[in-house]
Parts: C-alpha cells; sequence; structure tokens
C-alpha cells in the first residue's frame, strides 16, 4: 500500500504562547506513545515496548528545560516531521535503532570477530 506524503502532516506553528507550545508537546508525546506498538512491529523490532517508551521518555526530558518559544517551535516541528517519517516507514531500521545506544543493548554491538577480540585487547 503506498504512503501518501501528506499523510500525518502538521504544519509547522511559531508558538507566543507558552501554555500554547506545551500542549502542542503533549500532544506530540501522545502520538508518539499511542504509535509504539506499530512502529516495533513496522520494523520488526525485538525490544520491549516498555524499553521503546522509556526511551521516547528520555529523549522528550533531554528537551525538558528549554524555555524559548522559537526554540520549542523548532523542536515540535522536528518532532512532528520525526513521528511522520517514522510512522509512514520512511526509515531504515538502523535510524530507529540509533536512539538505542551502546549501553542500552552491549549484546548487538558485540564484535566477536578478530577486530572486536583486537579491540578488546584479548587477541
Amino acid at each position: 500500500m503506498p504512503t501518501k506524503p501528506t499523510h500525518l502532516a502538521v504544519p509547522t506553528k511559531m508558538f507566543t504562547n507558552p501554555s500554547k507550545a506545551r500542549l502542542a508537546t503533549i500532544h506530540l508525546y501522545r502520538r508518539f506513545l499511542r504509535s509504539v506498538p506499530t512502529v516495533t512491529r513496522l520494523y520488526q523490532m525485538d525490544i520491549s515496548l516498555a524499553t521503546v517508551r522509556a526511551k521516547l521518555r528520555q529523549e522528550f526530558e533531554r528537551q525538558r528545560y528549554v524555555r524559548s518559544l522559537p526554540v520549542i517551535s523548532v523542536l515540535i516541528a522536528q518532532g512532528n516531521m520525526e513521528y511522520q517519517e517514522t510512522v509512514n516507514f520512511w526509515k531504515q531500521k538502523a535510524q530507529i535503532f540509533k536512539y538505542f545506544a551502546q549501553e542500552d543493548f552491549p549484546e548487538r554491538f558485540e564484535r566477536k570477530d578478530f577486530i572486536g577480540k583486537f579491540l578488546d585487547g584479548t587477541a
């Protein structure tokens, strides 16, 4: 089934009121949370839904203390674009897994070949 480029698109807004920016942020966060089961199924992720939701919350928490309304507007626009690209399956699996670092899943990043042993100092 082909995707429509405008499906899930949200027009970009410049916020002048902090309460409206807060509501838009909460709305975006809820959209992401609702799409977690769909995203894990689409991208065939072998990660639990709770782990994906925790990482999603962590990504939103990184920007928690941003107070500048123009910056918040840009972050919300980028978040909406990210959501659209992810749910429309316009990303590669590697682009999704970039959010899950080596600390979270060390077994994915282990190298058991000669180079991995050499870098560990065991070869």
